[in-house]
């Protein structure tokens, strides 16, 4: 047997005897449980927060905001990126036209791990587009709640958390009905539905489509990615008891977008069409008592890409991609008594991205041909398991103390430990102290490791070369804050220091012909300091403000200047009113503001945009909205390499039945 396969089989064994631990003390209590008053819990959610359990947010040491499916709904968002854009530490700031940042802290992009209740999905793994798309992929009316956690996650969750964790928690075990709506708007329009079963014996199923439109943004010449967005999923849990049941579902996305880039003459204009599929299967079994809640669950998911380019006469160039992830994973939080909660688990996964970017750099290389062009395809997977334990420890009355570890061994560059520790001390009911301190790390993509990339962008031959001997980025995350709560007030104010080093990335190695040729390397070091603040006002019912503002000093830690993509502040100001009726009005004006966001050629902007939303819940069963962003059209000039939407609008209706 080799090693590989004997490790595959090691930790399909913990993930099945941790889950397997659990269930046998719950059968072991399951007479007294019957005629026993357990608490009250949700059998089909899925709820991972910063710890793992269900704590509230006032408890939890680690910096976590909930955005919850009524505050979604005041928004008028059109995605995931829009409810996200507000708050304060968190930057999801759109890349001209193909896509958005996703950083938190000033931590990159691919610091960033984004779950779908807990699971990690099938994505591009290259610098430049890591979590680029990812947010406008999930279908936000799908979405019941929104956790982000700020700081080190790695000690849970492992690769790929150094800067935070954005869990998306979708709606599950609905009550029978359904609901359909549409939207419209200057950027995208949609029509959207679902349906539940509600409970049918023990069984429970919950449909739900989105078919998308993006509109056309021409901006002299270049254009967006435009065109048609599907998605469809369905989500089932069937209750074997009152205390046990089974969660199961599959998801369908299919993007078909083009693309049009202006040439020199109008003979060199460049048409590009993107074909993405991406589909996600999971079950997961879980089971809870007095003691122990426990659950084991897989899932395996893919994303399918390819594109193609020509000018007026001629094909140019093609891309052909496939990412998938498989994941089998256990875990159980045991309750021994009312001093500590102890959660543990253990995880298997297997990545494998494969497609014409890796070139040979990969393994089984062959020659792909499309379109009369060819290139060279390979493929490379890598695995991973992992054992993780933390602790819920209630020191004192006031005091409340988490620490956790977890041991990561990776193929491509061996084990890495990610401990962390958080606290929270009340200061009184109303006031508490938070602090944290943790490791964290990602391990280097497939892409990073084996990329061989050749692709033809007009007048200039772009090549990205991979590094099998790249090392994982390492991280030191710290932060303290107080929090408080009096009268109509509430407030938050944080510190957060974060250091990385081993920081990949592409080092430029010259020009060869046409070509420009990078590599990818361990080069870098960068220090972030910043500061959060918080504060909302209630003056009546009708009435209330709010302001978050997020100073952030990010630098390369080799030569103390500037880390890019980042403003130096940015902030929100937010008046809110309602007229408090059972079926309500709702309005929000809100600024967003950016000071000193310095981009990628070294210059700095300062700007604002104005925001309005309105909206109104006709009875019980039905919602309008309208809105208008950018609400003065703040825009820069073309020659500008950054780059903002000017004045949008949209609006939408939704019935429920």
């Amino acid at each position: 047997m080799d090693k590989q396969r004997m490790t595959r089989q090691i930790v399909l064994a913990l993930c099945l005897g941790v889950a397997a631990g659990g269930a046998q003390l719950g059968i072991a209590q399951a007479a007294a449980a019957e005629t026993e008053d357990l608490e009250a819990y949700d059998l089909g959610e899925t709820v991972v927060t910063a710890t793992k359990t269900k704590l509230a947010e006032k408890k939890v040491p680690m910096s976590t905001q909930v955005i919850t499916q009524k505050e979604i709904k005041e928004t008028g968002a059109y995605n995931v990126r829009d409810v996200l854009k507000t708050l304060a530490g968190l930057n999801v700031m759109e890349a001209g036209m193909t896509g958005n940042m996703v950083s938190i802290r000033g931590m990159g992009t691919s610091s960033t791990l984004i779950l779908v209740d807990g699971r990690r999905m099938s994505g591009e793994d290259s610098g430049s587009t890591m979590n680029v798309y990812e947010l406008n992929r999930v279908n936000l009316q799908d979405v019941e709640r929104i956790e982000v956690i700020r700081g080190s996650g790695s000690g849970l969750y492992g690769s790929d958390a150094m800067g935070g964790v954005i869990n998306i928690i979708t709606k599950k075990n609905q009550k029978e009905g359904g609901y359909a709506g549409t939207q419209l708007g200057s950027r995208e329009s949609s029509v959207y539905g679902g349906y539940s079963t509600g409970d049918v014996g023990k069984l429970n199923l919950n449909f739900n489509y989105n078919l998308t439109e993006i509109r056309k943004q021409d901006e002299n010449g270049d254009t967006n990615m435009y065109g048609p967005k599907r998605y469809f999923n369905f989500q089932g849990n069937y209750r074997f008891n009152d205390h046990s049941g089974l969660d199961f579902g599959a998801s369908f996305l299919k993007e078909q977008y083009r693309s049009l880039t202006l040439g020199t003459t109008s003979a060199s204009d460049m048409t590009e069409w993107y074909d993405n599929n991406r589909a996600d299967y999971h079950v997961k079994y879980y089971g809870f008592d007095k003691k122990n809640d426990y659950e084991i669950q897989t899932y395996y998911n893919r994303l399918g890409k390819e594109s193609r380019k020509r000018t007026s006469s001629s094909w140019q160039d093609f891309d052909h991609a496939k990412y998938e992830t498989f994941v089998v994973e256990g875990k159980n939080t045991y309750r021994p008594n009312t001093q500590h909660t102890l959660t543990y688990g253990a995880e298997y996964r297997k990545q494998k991205a494969g497609g014409t970017r890796l070139g040979a750099g990969a393994s089984n290389p062959y020659t792909e041909t499309y379109l009369g062009m060819s290139k060279t395809y390979s493929s490379a997977s890598v695995e991973s398991y992992a054992a993780y334990l933390q602790d819920e420890w209630q020191l004192s009355d006031k005091l409340f103390f988490v620490p956790s570890i977890r041991f990561d061994h990776h193929e491509s560059f061996g084990g890495e430990w990610s401990p962390r520790a958080g606290l929270t001390y009340n200061l009184s009911q109303n006031a508490r102290i938070k602090t944290n301190y943790g490791f964290g790390y990602r391990a280097p993509s497939i892409f990073e490791l084996y990329s061989h990339m050749d692709r033809n962008m007009g007048r200039m031959q772009v090549q990205v070369w991979g590094n099998s001997e790249l090392e994982a980025e390492k991280s030191r995350t710290f932060d303290i804050g107080l929090e408080a709560e009096k009268g109509k007030s509430t407030g938050k104010l944080t510190y957060f220091h974060n250091k990385i080093s081993n920081m990949i990335d592409s080092e430029f190695l010259g020009r060869f012909g046409r070509a420009v040729r990078y590599r990818y390397v361990n080069i870098n070091k960068a220090v972030m300091d910043g500061v959060e603040g918080e504060y909302g006002y209630r003056f009546d019912k009708h009435w209330d403000a709010k302001l978050n503002f997020t100073y952030l000093d990010a630098k390369d830690g080799n030569t103390n200047a500037r880390l890019t993509g980042h403003a130096r502040m940015n902030g929100l100001v937010e008046l809110n009113w309602t007229d408090a009726k059972p079926n309500p009005w709702t309005a929000s004006l809100y600024n967003m503001w950016y000071k000193d966001y310095l981009d990628g050629e070294g210059k700095n902007y300062t700007y604002s945009t104005t925001n309005f939303v309105v909206t109104k819940d006709l009875n019980k069963n039905t919602h309008i909205y309208a809105g208008v962003d950018n609400l003065f059209n703040k825009t820069f000039s073309y020659e500008d390499a950054f780059s903002i939407y000017g004045r949008t609008w949209r609006a939408g209706v939704e019935f429920k039945f």
